[in-house]
């Protein structure tokens, strides 16, 4: 399976202080030995910027190891104009960087999305947090 993760799950992963860490921690190591792992871009960015604020060293080699093990989708001025468009057409769309997640993981054909933000907004791609993940495909 093709599997989009949000950069919530990544950060979750990176800061045991969260709430769905070890769900997170415990999806990412199986997505890692038994799917292809997409994200976008753009999150890169904002996994740094948050966790710089704490180790910028560390953030670093945070990202550097995370970039190992799944595939940047890059986007371009027509995937964005996607998104917008989508919002205007589609009131349930409210959030840009959210909707061209989604629009990411659809230029890719991703089978899911894992996000552990419950406003994520997906119509035709299922969408689970990873505590779902985890007790659908991992818990034994």
């Amino acid at each position: 399976m093709k599997i989009f993760l949000d950069a919530n799950i990544i950060l979750d992963i990176l800061d045991i202080k969260r709430e769905f860490h070890e769900y997170s921690v415990k999806t990412y190591e199986y997505l890692i030995l038994n799917h292809q792992i997409f994200t976008s871009c753009d999150l890169i960015t904002t996994i740094y910027y948050i966790n710089a604020k704490i180790d910028k060293e560390k953030a670093i080699l945070n990202i550097q190891k995370i970039i190992k093990t799944l595939t940047l989708i890059e986007f371009s001025n027509e995937d964005v104009e996607k998104a917008c468009d989508l919002m205007l057409r589609n009131k349930d769309f409210k959030d840009l960087e959210d909707t061209l997640q989604y629009i990411m993981a659809k230029k890719q054909n991703c089978n899911m999305i894992i996000s552990n933000d419950e406003n994520f907004v997906s119509k035709d791609i299922e969408i689970l947090n990873s505590k779902e993940f985890f007790n659908r495909f991992i818990k034994e």
